[in-house]
């Protein structure tokens, strides 16, 4: 299970300079171009995680990687309107069925014209309650359908997840398969609460390390009226999580309050590509960009990777995501 722990005592501020230390060290090696899996959850819905998915996919983008972004709520699956996508033909219950190939099924974006580095691209695969078809696959189908998923190793330099709200198997399986999962909640108490009850639903498989790199589970909070509010939201759930866990997330950081997500989501428009210079626009940009410094001081060598990793980390995710999600379903 690719997850990885984090020093209890980390704040914001000291995992950034830790981060940058790795950097400056590091800056004659060549950087590892290893794929990374994030998941985002929340513990209630309605806290705008699917924006927050979708938003930072494109700001990704701007710093020049190539992201595909996955539909894995299988609840409410909704990324294909959210993106603006009109009548989405095909979703991964197509690619199961041998009925369509990965490049039939993939949805590509232009790429911004503000993007630093025109090498950056999103795709979405649209996904959701296709993704439940995989639990009838026999052992043969599976291993196709993996073969065919292993196609995104070469498209992706971030395979992102819009997993689903609360506690039950289907989302938190996407958190024990992903080396990343940022958690979203909002300063409502109601979220607040809910997000803890991830947490602790995850229990040890947050802390869990491999090779001493840290990474894992980190915090976002959404819809704050100011960056002391959001820290203060923040610091509230680590220390519960630390008092009664052990534990705690890591503070990735905080989007603003802005009348501009509501009106793109009406428009079926991404806020960030809607109003790139919005306040929330600038912050997603400001959660990509810390994410990066934390993904490039990781710099995980493939020589250092876990066994089922070294098959690839496309096939690898899916794996620990059937083992969980679909263990004793057959």
């Amino acid at each position: 299970m690719a997850r990885y722990g984090y020093n209890h005592h980390d704040q914001a501020g000291e995992l950034r300079r830790m981060v940058q230390d790795t950097i400056d060290k590091n800056k004659a090696a060549v950087p590892s171009r290893r794929l990374h899996t994030l998941s985002v959850l929340s513990g209630k819905g309605g806290v705008g995680k699917s924006n927050i998915a979708a938003g930072l996919s494109f700001a990704l983008a701007d710093y020049g990687k190539r992201v595909v972004l996955i539909d894995a709520d299988l609840g409410m699956a909704n990324l294909d309107i959210l993106c603006g996508v009109n009548n989405a033909r095909y979703n991964i219950s197509h690619l199961i069925d041998g009925s369509r190939n990965l490049n039939e099924i993939l949805v590509h974006f232009r790429t911004s014209q503000r993007a630093t580095n025109q090498n950056g691209a999103v795709a979405l695969l649209p996904g959701g309650v296709g993704l439940k078809d995989i639990a009838d696959l026999d052992e043969f189908d599976m291993e196709r359908l993996f073969e065919s998923l292993s196609g995104l190793e070469s498209l992706s330099d971030y395979l992102i997840m819009d997993a689903g709200a609360g506690i039950h198997k289907g989302v938190l399986s996407f958190a024990y398969a992903s080396e990343i999962t940022l958690l979203v909640t909002t300063p409502e108490p109601t979220s607040i609460r809910d997000a803890y009850g991830v947490i602790k639903s995850l229990g040890a498989a947050a802390w869990e390390s491999i090779e001493g790199v840290a990474t894992g589970l980190m915090l976002v909070v959404n819809m704050a009226s100011s960056s002391r509010e959001a820290s203060e939201v923040a610091e509230r759930i680590r220390l519960a999580s630390m008092q009664f866990l052990g534990n705690a997330p890591v503070y990735l950081g905080y989007v603003l309050k802005d009348d501009v997500i509501e009106q793109s989501v009406k428009g079926r428009r991404i806020f960030y590509r809607a109003d790139p210079d919005s306040k929330a626009s600038i912050c997603v940009r400001n959660l990509a960009g810390e994410l990066l410094r934390f993904c490039d001081g990781a710099n995980i060598k493939p020589e250092n990777l876990p066994e089922d990793e070294k098959e690839g980390t496309i096939k690898a995710f899916f794996r620990r995501l059937t083992g969980n999600f679909f263990a004793g379903k057959k």
